[in-house]
């Protein structure tokens, strides 16, 4: 077996460090613990934020989108270890460092949370909560309608991805969302094993307000940069929650939404967040694109999850 790559091979990720506020930046030697968990056929890599006193009820598992990484979300697994909450972020099988031998679909990634979370309550019995950015906001609640050990929801998103006005808005532009997931399911067949680069499919330069921060995404081999197997795409564009929203009750939720998010804007989320039957509650980010780097927003995102999970311990 291969030599485990580790993100000390990729140091570009600490170039995106400086566009957060200080308070969120990785320096040297504070960098999350690395680890590798061999799940099915996948060899998946993990970063784990264990804070000094490691002693709530709940931890953290942060849930990237598509291009990006666990890596990527090093500044919120910062901030939440320095509040004294353990977090950990996977490398969602087709990013990051994740090993993988054979084409993946959306399925792969909500059983691989499933499994993950049973893994962590294993391991301590601590709750788990789900933190999930971009396409990692209906991933999360897609995996909670599976497992009860969750305890809550914090999601940036909420994209019905099988609808075809979804898919348009998240595509790079009309034809491809048009036609893409026609194409993709007449000829699966052939298209499944093939793969393309995700900055072909989406809205690169909304990615992020700063086109300085989106011109790193785009170079980033193991984020943006990445070649993504289109069957992950066709799956992703069939995905159905396993219960409907007026039927979830399972846990609270907490919606932030980037006010200048022009990729998932609230009125792509807010159609499936009013049909939920669960407590909840939306939170505004002011001045953040679809990735929140910018005060105050990502302050205001911080301390409002500090509240809702304070709110969630007490219960549990």
């Amino acid at each position: 077996m291969s030599a485990k790559k580790s993100y000390k091979d990729y140091p570009d990720w600490r170039k995106f460090q400086s566009y957060f506020p200080e308070e969120f930046r990785i320096k040297e030697g504070e960098e999350p613990i690395e680890e590798y968990w061999e799940w099915t056929d996948y060899d998946v890599h993990i970063d784990r934020y264990i804070p000094e006193e490691n002693n709530r009820n709940i931890k953290l598992i942060m849930i990237h989108g598509g291009g990006g990484n666990g890596r990527l979300l090093a500044p919120f697994g910062y901030a939440m270890k320095n509040k004294g909450f353990e977090c950990i972020a996977a490398d969602m099988p087709g990013f990051g460092l994740t090993k993988i031998g054979k084409p993946n679909s959306y399925d792969t990634w909500v059983e691989l949370l499933d499994a993950l979370i049973e893994k962590e309550i294993a391991k301590d019995g601590k709750k788990v909560m789900l933190i999930g950015l971009s396409l990692g906001g209906m991933l999360s609640y897609h995996v909670a309608c599976r497992n009860k050990h969750v305890a809550g929801l914090m999601v940036s998103s909420l994209a019905e991805t099988s609808k075809k006005s979804v898919q348009i808005q998240l595509s790079k532009n009309d034809i491809l969302g048009k036609m893409g997931y026609k194409s993709l399911s007449m000829f699966k067949g052939l298209s499944d094993n093939v793969k393309i680069p995700i900055k072909w499919t989406t809205k690169m330069w909304a990615m992020a307000n700063d086109q300085s921060f989106v011109n790193l995404l785009k170079k980033d081999k193991v984020g943006s940069g990445s070649w993504v197997y289109l069957k992950f795409f066709r799956t992703l564009f069939e995905a159905k929650a396993d219960i409907e929203p007026e039927e979830f009750k399972q846990c609270p939720l907490l919606f932030f939404q980037p006010e200048k998010d022009y990729i998932i804007p609230w009125e792509v989320s807010k159609p499936y967040y009013d049909r939920l039957a669960c407590e909840k509650n939306v939170v505004f980010l002011e001045n953040c694109g679809h990735i929140p780097l910018e005060e105050p927003g990502i302050s205001q995102l911080r301390e409002a999850a500090v509240k809702f999970i304070n709110e969630i311990d007490e219960r549990v």
